[in-house]
């Protein structure tokens, strides 16, 4: 009796529920909180995307990486971390379709059409020797990179993908390079639908351990921008 009237119980209740997106992103945004509270009360707290730049690098004492961004957009980002990680054995990657989303990104306060952050096919141009970039859609490029990477310099992961979908694969498919010590960035971590939700599905299937070494919080953001460090 009792696990026919729970089977009818979640029958009705998948009925009753509407199927909605801002009712999804309502339930996980407390995971947030509990992630910060968990994670996030002993790691830097900074204003600014590039001030979160500068302390990772500054906590990897400028050393050699190689340095892998995925969403590159007009190449702020990489062009920045080009500037103050003046190695000159530092390598800079730089991945995106430069076509625009490749769907749609959807969240609470409206999201972004597919198309969005479209270059007409333009890479950016960085006068920099140590910087390359990869025109395609991750599930196409990344495969091949990974399969002649023999990197043993700190790995950098700046994540700017906003959609779950590719956060997830380029999570999963760099687990294998991923090696105690390495940083992952996140650009929309506050995403708790996306990003966010990715990186809790990659650590839950890995068994990831990490830690928070920082984030940002403004009047505008909070765990928008957050530097993970795998241990």
């Amino acid at each position: 009796m009792k696990l026919k009237f729970t089977t009818t119980f979640k029958i009705l209740i998948s009925k009753l529920l509407p199927d909605s997106e801002k009712l999804r992103y309502l339930f996980w945004l407390p995971k947030l909180h509990t992630f910060h509270r968990k994670y996030g009360r002993q790691s830097t707290v900074l204003k600014s995307r590039k001030q979160l730049y500068q302390f990772v690098n500054s906590y990897i004492s400028n050393e050699a990486i190689t340095y892998c961004e995925f969403g590159v957009f007009q190449g702020a980002s990489i062009r920045y971390w080009a500037q103050i990680n003046d190695h000159v054995d530092s390598r800079f990657f730089g991945f995106d379709t430069f076509s625009g989303l490749p769907e749609s990104w959807n969240n609470f306060t409206g999201g972004l059409e597919k198309g969005t952050f479209d270059t007409k096919g333009l890479v950016p141009d960085i006068k920099d020797d140590r910087v390359s970039f990869y025109k395609g859609l991750f599930q196409d490029t990344l495969p091949d990179f990974l399969l002649g990477y023999q990197s043993d310099k700190l790995l950098v992961i700046n994540i700017d993908a906003d959609l779950y979908s590719s956060t997830l694969f380029v999570l999963t498919m760099g687990h294998k390079i991923l090696k105690k010590g390495s940083v992952i960035l996140f650009d929309e971590f506050s995403s708790v639908l996306h990003e966010f939700r990715a990186f809790e599905d990659y650590c839950a299937a890995y068994g990831v351990c990490f830690e928070v070494i920082a984030y940002t919080k403004s009047k505008k953001s909070y765990y928008s921008h957050v530097a993970i460090k795998i241990l």
